[in-house]
């Protein structure tokens, strides 16, 4: 852990020029108690030639019989990599008591990764992608892959998990390169691929709402999906807006903003209501500012959420 948040601030300041190696690691702060209550990451690149993205990719093929007059679409899964890979966003942990908070401490931390990314293109890959946590058995286990990664490698699901965490070359090298027709697996396990737990779907809405999608593809673990798109085309990339601040009261009915600024202190948003005075200038109560250790004519990014 100490090594990961030191090479969190070296990223913040730039300092980490590898992609593959830059890691961003956003907390919210209670500020009544100055306690740690979420965290989100970036990891600046998922997928290089030492260490490619594992992926299985959802696909079908279609077989016509002009004597039977049948036409059948037989889906398939098809095990793909990426030694380019794309800029992973993931990491999402919401203290249990806070969440369905009305703060929306789980929008929060989820969305300011995306106006970083929108005030830094230049530092990460054009593509983005996140692996969603699919369910989990009452021991840990998971059914995709007791039934097919653990035939192919003879690896329980937390040995294979835990190795792939420092080196993932058996997947590639056992791992069957020949499709598997997901017709031949149990209703089961055929139901679980592309599935969420639980406690994923309130993340995955998020992404959603942000304009990432389901990629049709599944990661080899646990057949959880994939989703992703392009960084410019998310909403909170698109409409992030660089304003100056003044201070002041919004009215109640005003919307509510993620503004952040980064200076010498670095990177810090908070969640308030805002008024747009003009196409430039933006009231912001004086409890935000101060929370953003900035003064009233400060810089400021800001994303309205929905």
């Amino acid at each position: 852990m100490v090594e990961m948040l030191e090479c969190s601030a070296r990223s913040f300041r730039g300092r980490v020029r590898d992609r593959a190696r830059a890691r961003y690691v956003f907390c919210a702060e209670e500020i009544a108690t100055q306690g740690i209550v979420a965290a989100s990451m970036i990891i600046g690149k998922h997928g290089t030639p030492a260490a490619p993205h594992y992926y299985l990719e959802l696909g079908a093929d279609e077989r016509y019989s002009h004597s039977l007059r049948k036409l059948f679409r037989h889906p398939f899964l098809k095990l793909r990599y990426s030694m380019d890979g794309p800029t992973e966003i993931g990491g999402l942990i919401v203290r249990h008591a806070l969440r369905g908070h009305p703060e929306q401490v789980g929008k929060q931390i989820s969305w300011v990764r995306f106006l970083y990314l929108g005030r830094h293109l230049a530092r990460f890959e054009s593509q983005i992608v996140a692996e969603m946590l699919a369910p989990m058995s009452n021991d840990r286990g998971n059914v995709f892959w007791d039934h097919y990664g653990r035939r192919v490698t003879g690896l329980s699901f937390r040995e294979a998990d835990a190795l792939s965490t420092r080196d993932k070359e058996f997947i590639r090298t056992l791992f069957p390169e020949t499709p598997l027709y997901t017709f031949m697996l149990p209703e089961e396990v055929r139901d679980s691929l592309g599935a969420v737990g639980a406690n994923t779907r309130g993340a995955v809405r998020l992404l959603e709402q942000a304009g990432m999608r389901f990629l049709n593809h599944i990661d080899p673990f646990d057949g959880g999906p994939y989703y992703g798109g392009l960084i410019a085309d998310l909403a909170p990339v698109k409409n992030r807006h660089v304003m100056t601040t003044i201070a002041g009261e919004p009215p109640d009915e005003a919307p509510t903003y993620l503004i952040a600024v980064e200076n010498g202190d670095g990177f810090r948003a908070v969640r308030t209501r805002a008024e747009l005075r003009d196409a430039a200038q933006v009231v912001v109560p004086s409890a935000a500012l101060e929370a953003l250790r900035i003064k009233p004519r400060s810089r400021v990014d800001l994303v309205a959420l929905p």
